[in-house]
């Protein structure tokens, strides 16, 4: 027995030096990765976007191809008719009724005169203002609906009613212009702020738009049981009203929806969790828990997709079907892992499952569109894909390889899409700089290189935290660029945000927006996809040795993930390896800036109260943003009161911001998951009350606390390694 008695305390003697050994080894470790955060300066060079000139003129956004001002004018009676082709008499008054929204626009003198040339191109116009009135020509219904959009800007910029002398000859570089609004990430709109966007896109000549459903977006009547307890979604009755708008605008709504990928929210119910490909789940980046894409070995999964289309398609006049087909993680890792050997690569069964969607999709009269994602990371079965199908290649930075990628599909003589976004979601109030390079690398390609046009998309990751108005400029660039791209030094971006956009007397608003979305000079790297203000709230609290560990996990993945040339590749390594300090210091004194800027304008658009208070509270998201880094960065340096005193205004900030959330979003958008919306806000609260209790601690339980942090941080830091 004794002897048993002295192995047992030789065993736990060594395993305490193990243990021992094991702690120093880490804190070791830690401090060898710990930097002490730099002392930061608000003086810096920033980076600002100039004002536009002064415009005397009126300010066309998408800019004419051809523009000449004449000394002549005309001065609009109270009441005026129009002398239209009788073949489209009906729908002529319909336009006018629409653009202008003069209800005598029947009566009165012939002021503006209409006729037919049918030598012209289907969206091509001329429109004349001279003395004697307003002459428009046209051949297509369509291109008489655009001059009646640009004599609605000249109309609305008029002064003392009359309106400047002008000839314009005119016509897109792009047949289709296109927007994808994201209705799939929490947000859906109420169908009233739906047709303000409707609207919006029609002044800008915008002729194409899709709702992006993924999950429960759309009121599927076949699948009530998964839905109808717990969303609100866009009803079949409501999809028939938005189809009928945007006919009368000349919008096409294309029906879009996810078919293979992005099926989490189905996957996650108990009907249809066996459909999945990876059903104990699937590590992205070795991070993030995925279960999103399904089993395209199972007949079932395509049985699912074929009656959610079903229930879809009815209610679009459309001859057109988005089937997405993007970011099937998961293919060829569990279930079909077999089927992929078989078939040559998950790529090949890819193929093999598009194949029966598009037999699918022809079967309904329609025409297939889908995401290039898949295939510009494997162009070797660039020469299988059916040259039915519309590829839609996507890319939200300003240096995507636009140029590479149209050409392969200009070679293959396949019809594609080019999709740059509006930089909007995972930044509150944008990426400006970013959102311009990004939109004139895809035009400029899509147009060299034979695209059949532009889908601007505007998505809602993390939350969709960003207020709808924070789209508008990307949309009015994208717009202006996809019409007439030669023109880009000539849009007057700013000046026509302030003048049509939102009726700003002070003229400040449109500069102003478009320099809200520069505080992301202040961060660490140019992030891909967001700003790492905004991913800050995702993170929440953590000490800065494990978030960098993160960081270069998911820059590592996003290195494997993204199909990028070299150079672009070596663009982002060098970024993520030479980061610049985190300058919070900078982003405080930028947002007061902003905020007295934002306190100078006089906005008066119907919803200018809304407009403003979206934009303070986007200006609070962004210093509460900003705010956590400053915690995650500085706390093991800053003293016991600045500890407290930033976290007690953390605590009052993210009280503003979830209330504040809250009344905005139910002014524009429906309530279902609003909860999942404000969840990353509610968790940071638990979060700062959590460390207000050990900030009350004594100075050996903070020590404490502290060496399990560091603890903690050194082993995730190894792990992730």
């Amino acid at each position: 027995m004794k002897i048993l008695g002295r192995l047992l305390k030789y065993i736990f003697l060594g395993l305490l030096a193990f243990l021992l050994l094991a702690v120093l080894g880490l804190l070791l470790y830690y401090e060898s990765l710990y930097e002490k955060a730099p002392e930061l300066s608000e003086s810096l060079s920033l980076r600002i976007i100039p004002a536009d000139p002064l415009q005397v003129k009126p300010t066309l956004v998408p800019i004419p191809k051809i523009v000449r001002w004449i000394d002549e004018s005309c001065t609009l009676p109270k009441t005026w008719g129009l002398s239209i082709p009788a073949e489209d008499k009906e729908k002529i008054e319909q336009i006018a009724l629409n653009r202008l929204k003069i209800p005598d626009v029947k009566s009165g003198q012939a002021l503006v005169k209409v006729s037919k040339d049918q030598n012209l191109a289907a969206q091509e116009y001329h429109l004349k203002v001279r003395n004697s009135g307003v002459e428009i020509t046209y051949s297509q219904l369509e291109g008489l609906f655009y001059a009646f959009s640009t004599l609605k800007q000249l109309i609305d910029q008029s002064v003392d009613n009359t309106l400047p002398g002008v000839e314009i000859v005119d016509k897109p570089d792009l047949e289709v212009r296109g927007v994808m609004l994201d209705i799939s990430r929490n947000k859906i709109p109420k169908l009233e702020t739906l047709y303000q966007i409707i609207d919006f896109l029609a002044d800008l000549k915008y002729n194409h738009l899709q709702l992006y459903i993924e999950g429960f977006s759309f009121a599927y009547p076949s699948f009530k049981s998964v839905w109808q307890s717990t969303e609100t979604p866009l009803t079949p009755e409501e999809i028939q009203q938005l189809d009928r708008y945007c006919k009368d605008r000349y919008i096409e709504l294309v029906p879009n929806q996810n078919s293979l990928g992005h099926m989490m929210s189905w996957l996650a119910s108990n009907e249809f969790d066996d459909l999945a490909e990876c059903p104990d789940g699937f590590k992205l980046l070795g991070l993030l828990d995925m279960k999103g894409t399904l089993n395209p070995t199972d007949p079932r999964s395509l049985e699912l997709v074929k009656k959610m289309t079903d229930d879809l398609l009815p209610h679009f006049s459309s001859d057109k079907l988005n089937v997405n087909l993007d970011e099937p993680f998961e293919l060829g890792h569990c279930r079909s892992k077999e089927a992929a050997q078989k078939a040559g690569g998950s790529e090949m069964l890819y193929l093999e499952y598009t194949q029966k969607l598009l037999t699918y999709v022809k079967s309904k009269g329609k025409k297939m569109m889908m995401w290039g994602d898949v295939i510009s990371k494997h162009p070797e079965i660039i020469s299988k894909i059916p040259k039915e199908i519309t590829l839609l290649e996507w890319g939200y930075e300003f240096n995507h390889p636009f140029e590479q990628n149209c050409q392969r599909y200009q070679k293959a003589k396949l019809p594609y899409m080019v999709c740059p976004g509006t930089s909007s979601w995972s930044s509150y109030t944008g990426r400006t700089q970013n959102m311009m390079g990004n939109i004139d690398n895809a035009v400029h390609n899509g147009i060299l290189y034979g695209a059949k046009g532009m889908l601007l998309t505007d998505w809602g990751d993390m939350g969709h935290h960003q207020y709808l108005t924070v789209s508008y400029a990307g949309l009015a660039y994208g717009a202006a660029l996809s019409w007439n791209h030669a023109s880009k030094q000539e849009v007057a971006l700013s000046t026509y945000l302030s003048r049509q956009v939102f009726e700003d007397e002070s003229g400040l608003m449109g500069n102003l927006v478009l320099n809200m979305g520069t505080y992301n000079q202040f961060e660490e790297i140019p992030m891909v996809a967001g700003t790492t203000t905004a991913f800050a709230l995702q993170l929440g609290f953590m000490d800065k040795v494990m978030i960098q560990a993160i960081n270069r996990k998911i820059q590592g993945g996003i290195m494997e993930m993204l199909p990028l040339p070299g150079e672009i590749k070596d663009f982002y390594q060098n970024s993520f390896k030479n980061p610049q300090p985190y300058n919070h210091q900078a982003v405080f004194h930028w947002l007061d800036s902003l905020q007295k800027q934002l306190d100078k304008v006089k906005l008066k658009v119907a919803d200018a109260d809304l407009i403003r208070d979206e934009y303070r509270n986007a200006l609070r998201m962004i210093r509460f943003g900003a705010k956590i880094k400053q915690y995650n960065n500085y706390h093991s340096q800053q003293n016991r009161e600045e500890n407290i005193s930033l976290l007690q205004e953390m605590k009052t900030l993210s009280a503003q911001i979830i209330q504040e959330h809250e009344r905005l979003w139910l002014l524009r958008n429906k309530p279902g998951r609003l909860d999942l919306s404000l969840a990353a806000y509610k968790k940071m609260q638990n979060q700062i009350v959590e460390k207000l209790a050990s900030e009350q601690k004594s100075g050996i339980g903070r020590w404490f606390g502290r060496m399990l942090e560091k603890l903690s941080s050194a082993g995730a830091a190894l792990y992730l390694g």
